[in-house]
Formats: structure tokens, sequence, C-alpha cells
């Protein structure tokens, strides 16, 4: 199980590193392209940088595994999706031309960056979707692997107020040792 997850959570960073370095690459081009710099010409590099850390992030999460970084891969998760809308509500306003009077009109040529944006930032937040699901999934996983580690010879149960039983753990080896 744990493999599984790893290697999502390795899947969905090195897409947020990918989307992040198409995002900037977008980003950069309509920016050396533009006349004049706006929010929809810029607005594909400071975005593509949350998600490339967010993808960092990941691969670190899936290495370290521990609690401080699993709630920073999330918690960078969900910034990069508030990123992305932000970033989406920018981009739409380069696809429309406004007049004085506050009316707007699509603009008659189409400028194709903006689309490859909106699609990459648009696939952005499905991703941050699953990530924070898997790093909640890999929190599981570390929280299991942790008490693992920590089961010693025997544990304690308490069953009311003052009634503390010792219980010890059954042997699961001494079945293996059988069996050989």
């Amino acid at each position: 199980m744990l493999g599984v997850v790893e290697m999502s959570v390795h899947i969905v960073s090195g897409i947020h590193i990918f989307l992040g370095l198409l995002s900037v690459c977008v980003g950069v081009i309509s920016s050396i392209k533009a006349d004049v710099w706006l929010a929809h010409s810029v607005s594909p590099i400071w975005s593509g940088g949350f998600f490339i850390m967010s993808g960092i992030l990941g691969i670190w999460c899936a290495r370290k595994k521990s609690s401080y970084v699993i709630m920073c891969f999330t918690a960078f998760s969900v910034v990069s999706m508030v990123v992305a809308v932000v970033s989406i509500q920018l981009l739409r306003v380069g696809l429309v031309n406004q007049t004085t009077d506050g009316h707007t009109f699509q603009k008659e040529k189409k400028d194709m960056l903006i689309y490859v944006s909106l699609a990459a930032t648009g696939t952005e937040i499905l991703v941050c979707m699953a990530a924070v699901v898997l790093s909640c999934r890999v929190a599981r996983v570390a929280k299991e692997e942790q008490s693992k580690q920590r089961d010693g010879m025997f544990h304690v149960k308490v069953l009311g107020q003052k009634d503390i039983v010792v219980v010890t753990k059954p042997v699961e080896d001494a079945e293996d040792l059988t069996a050989v």
C-alpha cells in the first residue's frame, strides 16, 4: 500500500512541476510578445511558480513522510488551487476588450497562449484536488507506519476511569517460527 501511495504522490508531483514549467514558459513568451505587460500576460509566471513549489513539496513529502512536510504539501496544494482560480480570472480578462462605458466584447484576434495557459491552469486545479486527497492518504500511511514502529512488548488498555489493564502483545513471530 505504501508503494502505491508513494508512487501516486510522485506522479501528481511530477504533473505539478510539468504544469508549472509550462505555465512559466507560456507566461514568459506572452510577456515578451506583449507591448504592455498586463495581468493576463504575467499571471502564468507567478502561478507557475506556485505549481512548481507544490510539486517539489510533494516529492519531498513522499520521501520524508514527516507530519510537517505532509502539512506543508497539503497547505501549498490548497494555496496553489486558490492561485490557479485567481490566475484563471486574470487570464479571462485577456480574452475581452473593455470599452470606456463599461461594456466588454470578445477580441477578434484570439491569443492561443491564453488558451494554453487556461488549460494548464484548469488542469492544475484538478491536480491540486488530487494532491490534497493523496496527502491525506500519505498522512494515514505515515501514521500507521509510525504506530507499527512504536509497538513494544505490551500496551496499556484503559477500561474505566481507574481500571488499567496491561495487555501483552501476541507474539506474531512465534507463528512464523512454527511454520518454518
